[in-house]
């Protein structure tokens, strides 16, 4: 457990300029200062995110060209195909997309691939697959996919598609793997001015949205009072950039607050019937339902081979059928959590050997596991272990190979790392924080060996496993308040971690547990709060017989318009312990 270190006097004089500037309470104040923002106009900008404070599209190196290239080919009425990908950014990304080429008056095809079947992204099956769909020339444009498939963008070419690249994960190293599309849209290529290079993949699209309807207003297709309002896309833009964990700072802040607006307006019919089935009924829709409760939902059709059911329900305007396929995305979702149940136990004792005999990295393998929760498997483990993990399966679709998806820890590039081992790799692509991979079965023993040593040549000192406190409290602060106060800072998620706070030898009351949950009230200023410990029932003991030290996130929820603070625990520590 790490402790704030003590604010200097000057460092505290800044802190309480804050807090009387912006009237804020210290502690919220004090949060804002350790995090950087020791200006009031560098607090006011992060914590009133506006939609005109977005950087220009035109920055984005390509994307006037891509613009104009789809300009175009709405114009001539081309046809248009999208080419997405089987998660949630890439589903997300092809219904903003095709949901905008709509109001044109077009109706695009739309590829997703199946996760089971098929390889990841833009590929020699998937392409020769839309040419016969389609009369040339057509444009094909890709979402969340395609920097890494020179050859396939050739392919394509050749057979008469316009090919427009729109990705957001690592361009190759080298130039030669570059692919030659007609128009390339990636941020984090080098010579890129965009302002922020962390967009998702829905990101992308929706700058590419904000350029094509600029230029078909300036060729007389809208005029400026009948065009569609793109704010009524952020529902699909923050859904993808919350479930792809992009940093919720910059801009994908102010592209996610304004999201979740949007979706706590409910306009959107499929993601009405999708917060109604997973019982976000009177809720403002917070990052963290749509990381817990609406993305996994939307992810679990393409964990399964369907990802065209979720596309269908984003885009279908009709709220019968909304409430028909949240329902069947609702199945889909128990059976993925019942085969990720499956799954986990086991890879949870691969770990634990492998931690156990030092390992810095996790490389866990299953051939039978099955492949539409090896991602989520990935993370599972990552929490629990905070280490960078791959997990890997047999690929159903190709003999002697291997499937894989990883997930890494903040400070350790899962992409770079993935680069000092591509000899042992068939293919892969990813960012930072999350990629997918194949490896050949024959090869697997040089790839652990390889990537764990990537892993220890890159680690220049990952964090130790443990937790961050934001702020040391006592009984005398008033939860509620302060509960409220915190929704200032949302949308959480990484890059900008809920807070933690610690309270110091205090005893709690009427402690019980409930299944493998610990629940327990907390004082403050003379009365209680209720709190719960998930998977916390086996410190029952240290929780009901003293004093404890007791870090945690602070809730605050609303039901029938009764609002309601409850702590979460993140961990509880025993004084008699400690002393």
């Amino acid at each position: 457990m790490s402790l704030p270190p003590p604010l200097s006097q000057a460092d505290a004089a800044c802190c309480q300029r804050l807090a009387d500037d912006l009237q804020l309470p210290s502690v919220i104040a004090e949060i804002l200062f350790r995090r950087g923002f020791t200006t009031a106009e560098a607090a006011r900008c992060f914590l009133q995110p506006q939609l005109a404070d977005l950087p220009a599209p035109s920055a984005m190196k390509g994307l006037d060209k891509a613009a104009d290239l789809l300009a175009e080919a709405v114009v001539q009425r081309r046809q248009i195909v999208i080419h997405g990908d089987y998660d949630v950014d890439g589903i997300t990304a092809t219904a903003l997309l095709a949901d905008f080429l709509r109001k044109t008056g077009l109706e695009p095809i739309r590829h997703l691939p199946n996760r089971l079947t098929d390889e990841y992204g833009l590929t020699m099956k998937s392409v020769a697959e839309l040419a016969e769909q389609v009369l040339m020339p057509a444009l094909l444009i890709t979402v969340d996919c395609g920097i890494s498939t020179p050859e396939e963008v050739r392919r394509a070419k050749d057979l008469g598609f316009t090919v427009i690249i729109t990705d957001h994960h690592e361009p190759p190293a080298d130039a030669a793997d570059f692919p030659l599309a007609d128009a390339v849209v990636n941020p984090r290529q080098a010579d890129c001015a965009f302002a922020d290079g962390e967009l998702a993949g829905v990101g992308v699209a929706f700058f590419l949205l904000v350029a094509l309807r600029r230029k078909l207003v300036e060729k007389g297709w809208w005029t400026q009072d009948k065009m569609p309002n793109l704010r009524d896309s952020l529902d699909l833009a923050a859904l993808g950039t919350i479930a792809d964990v992009m940093p919720l700072t910059g801009v994908n802040r102010i592209l996610v607050r304004a999201g979740l607006e949007v979706i706590g307006g409910r306009g959107r019919p499929g993601i009405a019937a999708l917060c109604e089935r997973a019982g976000l009924r009177e809720e403002l829709v917070s990052a963290e339902h749509v990381a817990y409760q609406l993305g996994p939902r939307i992810n679990a059709a393409g964990r399964l081979g369907n990802p065209q059911l979720a596309a269908e329900l984003l885009l279908t305007q009709d709220a019968g059928a909304a409430a028909v396929l949240a329902e069947e995305l609702e199945a889909a979702n128990i059976l993925r959590r019942e085969l990720e149940a499956e799954v986990l136990e086991a890879a949870i004792q691969q770990a634990e050997q492998q931690v156990a005999a030092g390992q810095r990295s996790l490389v866990l393998n299953g051939p039978d596991w099955h492949p539409g929760v090896i991602g989520i498997i990935a993370s599972r483990v990552v929490d629990r272990f905070h280490l960078p993990a791959l997990v890997f399966t047999g690929d159903s679709g190709q003999e002697k190979m291997l499937k894989g998806s990883g997930r890494s820890v903040p400070g350790l590039n899962l992409h770079q790392a993935l680069e000092q081992c591509r000899a042992w790799i068939v293919h892969f692509g990813g960012h930072a924080m999350a990629a997918g991979l194949t490896v050949r079965d024959d090869d697997f023993a040089q790839f652990r060996a390889a990537f764990a040593e990537a892993v220890r040549v890159l680690d220049s000192g990952l964090p130790p496993a443990g937790l961050v406190i934001d702020a040391v409290l006592d009984e005398r602060t008033d939860f509620r308040a302060l509960a409220h106060s915190l929704r200032l800072l949302e949308p959480f998620g990484q890059g900008n971690p809920e807070p933690v706070f610690l309270l110091r030898n205090i005893r709690l009351r009427e402690v019980n547990t409930l299944r493998e949950h610990l629940r327990f009230a907390v004082p403050f200023n003379g009365g209680l709060v209720k709190g719960i410990g998930f998977f916390m029932a086996a410190q029952f003991e240290a929780a009901a017989e003293g004093a404890v030290d007791l870090a945690f996130r602070l809730k605050e929820s609303s039901y029938r318009g009764v609002s309601r603070t409850e702590v979460h625990a993140a961990a509880i520590f025993s004084c008699k312990n400690l002393a």
